[in-house]
């Protein structure tokens, strides 16, 4: 008898998790959490496999599932299935050439620096579940609010997000349990939460996912993801990131929107560099910038996911800025030590 694996409850998941060309961020992480999804991706790495073959590489999960979560791949146009003639007839699964073998490649290369491995290489299914928490704190901007300091339950819940300070002090339960924020270690009588470094690397995986969806699941017009939640992106990470050479110094990184003109001030994001080289995310303009970035929101994921900042442009202490792109994406990507 197989017995399922249990997955995460989603927490601001609407009924029906079926996801659709075109689906968020926040879709595409639960579409990796759930079930076998992760999995089943991750074993088509090497070729085609039937559904019986591919249970075998996918263990705790019946067949019937197998092909349930495959079919929901197929939906996004990431998995292809076939079926072979024969009595009984066989499906036959594979990744399709771009955007399956993309979406493939992006998520290895997360599993390879922040996901926790069993001994046989596979993912470990903890590691896929927490991708559905994680989706549900980006998609109620807590990630926002708390990636330049430390907020109370209190302050979280005036978000945007419509959940009372109850619901919001027991999702808190769920993200602290799953690695994704933690007490604040310097709070005296109130209660704190921050971000973990786990979430403020994962960011690597959400800007992956909306260079992904450029390329493959939105209009050509339209961009994977928002300036808001590239600036989003950007502050959460900051504080991975370290330049002790230029400690003391301030930048100014913006985020524009496709075709905005040399003026536009597009969404902004302001750094200092502490005394021992830590990228601190300030919440308002810093007094003096030594340093800038600026880039529309496709500069911005080519820099972060392949430290290819060629088209984001720099200025005043070019070398702060030069450096601070360089740290950012070794922090993102630096696989983490056992």
């Amino acid at each position: 008898m197989t017995t399922e694996i249990p997955t995460q409850t989603k927490a601001f998941a609407s009924e029906g998790d079926e996801c659709v060309p075109g689906a968020s961020i926040a879709d595409m992480l639960r579409l990796l959490s759930a079930g076998a999804t992760g999995a089943i991706l991750m074993a088509l790495r090497e070729g085609s496999l039937r559904t019986k073959d591919l249970t075998k590489q996918v263990p705790g999960y019946s067949p019937r599932t197998i092909y349930r979560y495959a079919g929901r791949l197929a939906e996004l146009d990431i998995v292809d299935r076939e079926t072979e003639p024969g009595v009984p007839s066989k499906v036959v699964h594979a990744l399709t050439t771009s955007c399956g073998r993309d979406l493939y490649e992006l998520v290895d290369r997360f599993a390879a620096a922040s996901m926790t491995r069993l001994p046989d290489g596979r993912v470990d299914a903890h590691s896929w579940a927490s991708l559905g928490l994680l989706a549900d704190l980006w998609e109620a901007g807590m990630v926002e609010e708390l990636a330049c300091s430390p907020k109370t339950p209190t302050e979280l819940a005036r978000g945007t997000h419509g959940l009372s300070y109850h619901q919001v002090n027991r999702r808190a339960g769920l993200f602290e349990t799953a690695g994704l924020i933690c007490e604040w270690e310097e709070a005296t009588r109130r209660r704190y939460y921050a971000l973990t470094e786990k979430t403020r690397r994962a960011m690597g995986l959400v800007a992956a996912i909306g260079h992904w969806r450029h390329r493959h699941a939105v209009a050509g017009d339209e961009v994977g993801m928002a300036r808001e939640e590239m600036a989003t992106v950007l502050k959460t990470v900051l504080p991975l990131a370290r330049v002790p050479q230029h400690a003391g110094r301030c930048l100014q990184i913006q985020v524009l929107d496709k075709d905005e003109g040399p003026g536009a001030e597009g969404e902004s994001v302001w750094a200092e560099v502490d005394e021992d080289g830590a990228l601190l995310s300030c919440a308002s303009a810093a007094s003096q910038v030594d340093g800038w970035a600026r880039g529309e929101v496709e500069a911005w994921m080519p820099a972060l996911l392949d430290g290819k900042p060629r088209r984001v442009r720099v200025g005043g202490d070019e070398q702060l800025a030069d450096d601070f792109l360089t740290a950012l994406h070794a922090a993102i990507w630096t696989p983490v030590a056992a």
